[in-house]
């Protein structure tokens, strides 16, 4: 029996029926989200796993609960927020595996110690802890360990993996335009080990956060360096108990029996009129309930533009695995908005990127140098901002790093496939019919001879001359002098405000305030800001294909893996980026990244 086919009509109304529902639902979170908040409560803020930098562009769907976890952003905003808030009585961070970047724990140590400064205490409670999350935790009020977990405190690992014997196996190799010995990033697809470059950069780098981490335990818990060095490599594992003998915590408690504590105290304050539901908000809640970030005091607004993880030149070529990715469409979007809101007098583009595509990074560069002819810009790094992420902070008046930012990274690398042993496994046979000398020079299906890899090497060096010219043009550097620093070296933060690279040492808050006199805003008051990438609307997400929605509808597939997450979201970049005549990639990227495990 044949199925009756619904008319275009029908269809329609039936669409029409779903967006009322779904506007409907919509509004009434909305107004659900927003009610009023306790007169008095403690703010908990939930932190584990990576911290994203910002909150993705898909918004908030009313038919899906809203459990996104909160971004590095909305959590050093919140609380700012919280400091001012005269109902916050406190902040409560639930840690519970953080397993993010090294700069990322500064950033949210100075956050808490503003917070702190403000009046308001702030307590951590650790559950599965390890180093970063103790880390984070010493400069709180109070440190509560949970009763029956252990922290795993052992230190720092820098894990390199390299896939050329692998792929020798299935028989794919590359062929590397490599400019200096420095940039390392095409040494996981050509080596079988690490150079002694690329070992010497990732042990500086251990060495900044290492010192950084024990010297946080040091003035925050009051160990020496050399006791919790110890603590280190002789105890690794310690219960909660252990934990507060040595220090480290304050208290060890079951987290319902710390929470029904809280709502004790609470309860004796306020004459037992307090509901226990009132005594903890939540971070989603409250993010919902205030305005975003701070109230202002003026009408004029700076601009905060996110460039958040690989460059690309289009969103189709996002690597497989990640959730964020930048292209240009999306930077000049973005630029030609704040530009054209006449209220915005500033614009802070905030760096979150080991670079990518080297021509989308010259592109957006010159984007972000059109704009600061009309408008200030100053550039904001947070964990990483290297290669072309170092290269689109040069548009700035100011660049701003923290001082574990990893940067600089300037130079590039390009990598050639080539298939020929894996032409024979499979017996691929082939022939080819080629009008020109060099028309099967540059194919996948062999290697280049001598002759086309020296065109290789040329054309490689064209774009490393110009990201040296681009460089000593915006630090006012003279050639040399750039050269001395380039090569492909990274930098921490700190150390790229020593050799110039760098304006100063600061946050995102920093760079706002920088921004502010930049811009003529009177110092004394308090601009609005407005954040770009702008969030999609429901309509625009749902009818635009919904790929977010698409995920968290079937989420629950492959699971993802934190091994080699950068070599191989390289790899996987290195075959979707733009292709070109023989499948070379040029690259303007950080290899790898470091954080505490």
């Amino acid at each position: 029996m044949r199925k009756k086919k619904l008319s275009a009509g029908k269809v329609g109304c039936l669409v029409i029926v779903i967006l009322l529902i779904v506007a409907v639902i919509g509004i009434f979170r909305l107004f659900s989200a927003q009610r009023s908040l306790p007169e008095s409560f403690v703010l908990t803020l939930e932190l584990s796993g990576d911290l994203a930098e910002t909150a993705g562009p898909e918004p908030q769907l009313p038919f899906i609960p809203g459990d996104e976890p909160l971004s590095l952003q909305d959590i050093v905003f919140l609380l700012q927020r919280a400091g001012e808030d005269s109902r916050v009585r406190s902040v409560l961070l639930d840690v519970n595996g953080l397993g993010t970047a090294s700069a990322k724990i500064q950033q949210l140590q100075r956050a808490v110690e503003k917070t702190r400064k403000a009046g308001k205490p702030v307590n951590a409670f650790l559950r599965n802890a390890s180093d970063q999350d103790v880390w984070l935790g010493s400069v709180c009020d109070t440190v509560i360990a949970e009763r029956g977990n252990v922290l795993l405190l052992d230190g720092l690992r820098a894990e390199l993996l390299f896939f050329t014997g692998t792929l020798e196996k299935l028989g794919v190799s590359f062929q590397a335009a490599q400019w200096s010995a420095w940039k390392s990033g095409v040494e996981p697809f050509t080596r079988f080990g690490a150079s002694p470059q690329y070992r010497r950069q990732v042990e500086t780098t251990l060495d900044s956060v290492y010192a950084a981490y024990t010297a946080s335990m040091t003035g925050g818990r009051g160990i020496a360096p050399e006791a919790y060095r110890d603590i280190i490599d002789r105890k690794t594992l310690l219960s909660a108990g252990e934990a507060k003998k040595l220090g480290i915590v304050d208290e060890v408690s079951g987290r319902w029996e710390y929470l029904e504590k809280v709502k004790r105290s609470f309860s004796g304050e306020n004459g037992g009129k307090e509901k226990n539901d009132d005594v903890f908000v939540g971070g989603r809640r409250y993010r919902a309930a205030v305005s975003r970030p701070v109230p202002s005091s003026s009408k004029e607004r700076i601009a905060v533009i996110t460039a958040s993880g690989s460059i690309v030149r289009s969103a189709g070529g996002m690597p497989a695995g990640s959730e964020q990715g930048f292209d240009e469409e999306t930077l000049r979007r973005s630029v030609q908005s704040a530009l054209d809101d006449e209220s915005v007098k500033a614009i802070v583009l905030r760096i979150d990127s080991p670079g990518g595509d080297a021509l989308a990074s010259a592109n957006m560069l010159q984007i972000l140098d059109s704009a600061r002819v009309k408008k200030p810009v100053v550039s904001s790094m947070s964990s990483v901002a290297a290669s072309g992420g170092y290269m689109i902070a040069l548009a700035a008046d100011s660049i701003f790093a923290e001082p574990l930012t990893v940067t600089g990274s300037i130079g590039v690398y390009a990598l050639k496939p080539e298939i020929s042993k894996l032409r024979e496994k499979i017996a691929l046979d082939r022939e080819v019919l080629t009008r020109g000398r060099n028309a099967d020079a540059f194919t996948f299906f062999k290697p280049l001879d001598e002759e086309g890899m020296a065109k290789f090497m040329e054309a490689t060096g064209w774009i490393y001359d110009d990201f040296l010219a681009k460089v000593a043009r915006s630090r006012k550097m003279k050639q040399e002098e750039v050269e001395a620093l380039a090569g492909g070296r990274v930098w921490v933060g700190a150390a790229a405000v020593e050799n110039g690279l760098v304006d100063r040492i600061g946050g995102l808050q920093e760079a706002i305030r920088a921004a502010q006199s930049l811009g003529g805003i009177d110092s004394a008051a308090v601009p609005g800001l407005i954040f770009y990438p702008e969030s999609q609307g429901v309509m625009e997400y749902l009818l635009g294909g919904a790929p977010g929605l698409r995920s968290r509808l079937f989420e629950g597939g492959l699971p993802e893996s934190g091994l080699a997450d950068r070599s191989l979201r390289t790899l996987d970049l290195l075959m979707r980026l733009e292709r070109r005549p023989g499948g070379m990639y040029r690259m303007t990227m950080l290899p790898y990244e470091l954080r505490i495990e």
